[in-house]
């Protein structure tokens, strides 16, 4: 059974926002390493968690795009593959 496009951009706004939120957590987490943590060692802590939020927030972002614009990109690669395979026309005669 196949998924309607209502289904797949659903996921969108939920993912969007997680993903926003998870950056702007990142965000503040780095900004926290460095510049209110006085001691570096201390603050270092705060930007690798930091960089883990925002990479893990960017991927959700990336997510709910794929999500949203799933049937467009699936319809564009079967484009890109028929443009690939379709080299003579008669290559696939031998096949039965």
């Amino acid at each position: 059974m196949s998924k309607s496009v209502s289904e797949y951009t659903m996921l969108f706004k939920p993912l969007f926002a997680a993903g926003t939120i998870v950056v702007a957590f990142g965000v503040v987490c780095i900004w926290i390493g460095t510049s209110i943590v006085s001691p570096k060692d201390d603050g270092e802590g705060f930007k690798i968690i930091g960089i883990r939020f925002l990479i893990g927030g960017m991927i959700s972002i990336i997510l709910a795009s794929i999500a949203k614009y799933f049937m467009l990109i699936k319809y564009l690669l079967k484009q890109i593959s028929y443009k690939v395979k379709s080299g003579d026309k008669f290559s696939d005669w031998h096949k039965p």
